[in-house]
């Protein structure tokens, strides 16, 4: 059985909005401040993280959770 690694990993979806850096969120979860990662080539999750929770939350995540709250 062969073993294959990708050299660069991979970015499961690149195209992330991310935000301004110094802009804050909280945690949905626990609603402590989230940790907004830096968007570097060697990063391969969401851009935001919850050290409490260890969650990570994208824009996206936020938005879906807005609306399911207005319903």
């Amino acid at each position: 059985m062969k073993h294959h690694t990708f050299e660069d990993g991979l970015k499961y979806r690149p195209d992330y909005e991310w935000p301004e850096p110094g802009t804050e969120k909280k945690c949905p979860k626990c609603q402590r401040e989230l940790e907004l990662v830096e968007n570097s080539p060697s990063y391969y999750g969401k851009p935001w993280w919850c050290y409490k929770c260890q969650w990570q939350f994208s824009e996206e995540d936020f938005a879906k959770m807005d609306s399911s709250e207005e319903e």
